[in-house]
């Protein structure tokens, strides 16, 4: 069988990113593709349209109450035996299990368990139809159409966000209820809320309000300093302005 990554190095600590072979690359494609055709992901995945965390962050613009929720080890919590699952109803169960075995690597801390991983083509749509498959997924979906509720998901990040108080302590008890369900296990240490102030993506929000920390934006101005190019420049410059026109404009280039 024909190596499906060349290279791979920890981004951080537990955090592997895998480099695929050019034949893995073109495989990949073809994955996406097929899976493209044949589902088309709930709205608010920003991860998988246009705008992505920053629109994710705007459509929680109107309310007054915010909760951040993250799937720890999102991609590794996915088994090849679960993307086969998961896939089968859109294709054959030779074709499933032949995307599952492309689709997937064994990890490399934890013997003998079978991971999608962070860096191939495929991986977020694949882990994506994984999620809207699960409980965890089926809830989201039915929260999704509750017209006083805001939900975006970003790979591993769910942020819900309403004007009702009460309700939002309640769709915490349910999220984690549908969590543990689908054998996903929320990360205590990135919860945030029910507040009326949540950070996500480095980006502070809060009703009619994002900006960039104070600390991120240290950094782009540091990275200005050091960027070796104009585009460089522009981009960083472009990037905090999409967030908050004041900051864009503050900014030194």
């Amino acid at each position: 069988m024909n190596p499906k990554w060349s290279s791979k190095f920890e981004l951080k600590p537990g955090k592997w990113v895998f480099v695929p072979t050019a034949d893995a690359v073109l495989e990949g494609k073809r994955i996406k593709k097929a899976i493209e055709k044949c589902w088309r992901p709930p709205s608010y995945y920003f991860h998988l349209r246009a705008g992505g965390h920053v629109e994710a962050l705007r459509s929680h613009l109107a309310h007054d109450n915010f909760l951040h929720i993250d799937i720890q080890d999102f991609f590794g919590s996915i088994s090849r035996t679960k993307v086969t699952r998961c896939l089968k109803d859109k294709f054959s169960y030779v074709i499933a299990r032949s995307y599952a075995n492309a689709s997937t690597v064994s990890d490399p801390v934890i013997a003998k368990r079978i991971i999608i991983p962070f860096g191939f083509v495929q991986s977020q749509i694949v882990a994506a139809v994984c999620l809207a498959k699960s409980a965890l997924g089926i809830y989201l979906d039915q929260l999704s159409l509750n017209p006083v509720v805001a939900l975006s998901v970003y790979v591993d990040d769910i942020i819900v966000s309403t004007s009702d108080a009460v309700l939002l302590e309640k769709v915490l008890k349910d999220i984690e209820v549908a969590a543990k369900k689908a054998h996903f296990v929320l990360n205590a240490d990135k919860q945030e809320g029910p507040a009326a102030v949540i950070t996500a993506f480095n980006i502070v929000l809060e009703k009619g309000s994002m900006k960039v920390e104070a600390d991120r934006i240290k950094k782009f101005e540091e990275a200005l300093t050091t960027a070796t190019s104009e585009s460089q420049r522009a981009g960083i410059k472009s990037y905090v302005t999409s967030v908050n026109a004041a900051q864009g404009l503050a900014i030194s280039l």
